[in-house]
């Protein structure tokens, strides 16, 4: 049987293409990175960390509008702002409760790493985050979809979740890997233009070869970099930032809607008709 799943990305793309909608939370999302970069450069690291933590506690309410409008391809303002207040708590209660059980269960399988003499080895530690926090990740990432599309209640949410990622792992595993490329693939773009944009700040390292090069820049620190890049690099890179947030946001979560629709095994063959 021919895989559905390249048809994902076409669908993630063609939903982009015609749905201005969609580019809401990239919208939000991209504003907020390139406040929090620039705050962070300009001395106000702690009030940007203020901002980064309430922008993330208001993000559910875009993925309630993006979800219903992706699901019924409403697009009327009101009663996008009643969905998105009507679709908040269901997402976010889910994602808290599984935090919660999530640190609960790190908490007590560090106990007898600690009575075993691994209490203050990082690596266990850090092996002992992956192992709990991954399978988490994988485990909850149609949290948002399940919660506006099915209108489930906490724990519901959460069980249906678990089954549809179980129940089709490949789609699960395949939204990540492809969500991990095409990160960085915008990524790079990004930090191309950056480069560009600020190439007279670097004239000085053109002698040097890429070692070298490596060498300076790691031992570099947030005020080196200030130094370096200037008032105008600091908004160049708050706006490069911005903008590849913007670009990024949006495809993850419809390819991720998509994904959702996979492991619903619902039929793909989808159009998207101008009204």
């Amino acid at each position: 049987m021919k895989s559905v799943l390249p048809l994902t990305i076409k669908n993630t793309i063609r939903a982009l293409k015609r749905r201005p909608i969609v580019w809401m939370p990239g919208i939000y999302a991209g504003c907020v990175a390139a406040l929090v970069i620039w705050l962070e450069f300009t001395g106000g690291v702690f009030l940007a960390g203020k901002v980064a933590m309430l922008a993330a506690i208001v993000f559910p309410f875009f993925l309630s509008i993006l979800n219903y409008h992706l699901e019924t391809d409403e697009d009327k303002l009101k009663m996008l702002l009643t969905i998105a207040l009507r679709g908040y708590f269901p997402i976010i209660l889910p994602i808290v409760v599984l935090l919660g059980f999530a640190i609960v269960l790190a908490i007590l399988l560090s106990i007898p790493l600690s009575f075993m003499g691994y209490g203050d080895n990082p690596n266990a530690l850090t092996g002992l985050m992956l192992g709990i926090f991954i399978p988490v990740a994988l485990l909850s990432i149609y949290i948002d979809n399940v919660a506006v599309c099915e209108r489930t209640k906490v724990f519901s949410t959460l069980s249906r979740c678990f089954e549809l990622v179980t129940g089709k792992i490949i789609t699960a595993i395949w939204f990540f890997v492809i969500s991990g490329i095409v990160t960085i693939f915008v990524t790079l773009l990004g930090a191309l233009l950056w480069g560009v944009m600020l190439a007279d700040r670097f004239t000085s390292f053109a002698t040097m070869n890429m070692t070298m090069q490596q060498e300076v820049f790691s031992g570099y620190t947030l005020a080196d970099w200030q130094n370096l890049i200037g008032p105008e690099g600091t908004i160049v890179t708050a706006l490069v930032f911005g903008f590849v947030t913007f670009l990024l946001v949006p495809f993850l979560c419809i390819f991720k809607y998509e994904c959702y629709l996979d492991a619903l095994d619902v039929v793909w063959n989808i159009s998207f008709d101008s009204k």
